[in-house]
């Protein structure tokens, strides 16, 4: 026999976990991840950060005895924050507010992930090397932006017939070599009727093309998209590296090519953070 509950702990039981579900939630506090809370945020239509999305300023890993710890500075939902922007309309509508957003998926994103999803910190040292390892090759495979769009801004459903996605990197423009989409889920939010529904659409771009990684210089990206009577644009800007290092009172060290500078990170840990080593690692960090 079930035993009752007074009305306000069953409120509690049952609601709770739909709040986790809704949200897309994982891992609780300092790897949870609202939509909604980030939608609700201002976020400009240009969204610029003081590094490339290579690097690992806000994210490292550290060694205990018997598992790795990823360490997120600040909180996973703030590092979706300094990634996001929302869209700029480029058509004649008046503007109004807007909750829909897209998230360029950073290399500190995509690591810091593994334990929002999994709980990489609880793994063994060996499943942990080999999860990086892959997440890493993902990461440098394609170039992932995740666009939450809301249902008070259109259909949900953004890639589909009579529309058109396109990725800008130096004025050239590239189409998504994979898309995939999320279910509708419901977002609480403080403005407007409390509620609103939204999609996670997500679109895969190609990063090395005729033998060239066009992010690996590039110092920013344009994400459009054309829909049946409607266009707008994200767009995300960062610093050079040099430009990067002397703000931070840096050198530069010359003859080095960026993404051996950006690789500092795991070279001084050392690298054998992937490939088991019998020297200690101290920390992935980026300068």
């Amino acid at each position: 026999m079930i035993p009752s509950l007074p009305r306000s702990r069953l409120f509690v039981v049952f609601l709770l976990p739909l709040l986790a579900i809704l949200s897309g939630c994982a891992g609780g506090g300092t790897y949870s991840l609202n939509p909604g809370d980030i939608a609700e945020r201002y976020l400009p239509t240009t969204r610029s950060v003081d590094h490339h999305p290579d690097s690992l300023r806000s994210f490292s890993i550290t060694e205990n005895e018997n598992t790795l710890q990823a360490n997120v500075e600040s909180s996973y939902e703030a590092l979706h924050r300094k990634w996001s922007c929302t869209f700029q309309s480029l058509d004649t509508r008046a503007s109004r507010r807007t909750y829909s957003y897209a998230t360029l998926r950073s290399k500190e994103i995509a690591l810091a992930s593994l334990e929002a999803e999994i709980g990489f910190s609880s793994l063994t040292k060996e499943r942990a090397r080999q999860l990086l390892k892959e997440r890493t090759k993902e990461y440098q495979n394609a170039i992932q932006i995740d666009l939450y769009w809301f249902q008070s801004d259109g259909s949900t459903l953004v890639a589909g017939p009579g529309s058109r996605v396109e990725l800008v990197i130096d004025g050239e423009p590239y189409r998504p070599v994979e898309e995939s989409n999320g279910p509708l889920r419901e977002a609480f939010l403080l403005q407007g009727d409390g509620r609103s529904l939204y999609r996670r659409n997500i679109f895969y771009f190609a990063r090395t093309v005729d033998g060239t990684d066009i992010l690996e210089d590039a110092t920013r990206v344009v994400l459009t998209i054309n829909r049946t009577g409607r266009r707008v644009r994200f767009s995300w800007t960062w610093e050079a590296e040099g430009e990067s290092e002397a703000r931070l009172g840096g050198e530069r060290r010359p003859g080095r090519s960026v993404a051996a500078r950006r690789g500092d990170a795991f070279h001084t840990s050392p690298y054998s953070l992937f490939f088991p080593s019998t020297e200690p690692i101290r920390l992935i960090h980026d300068r």
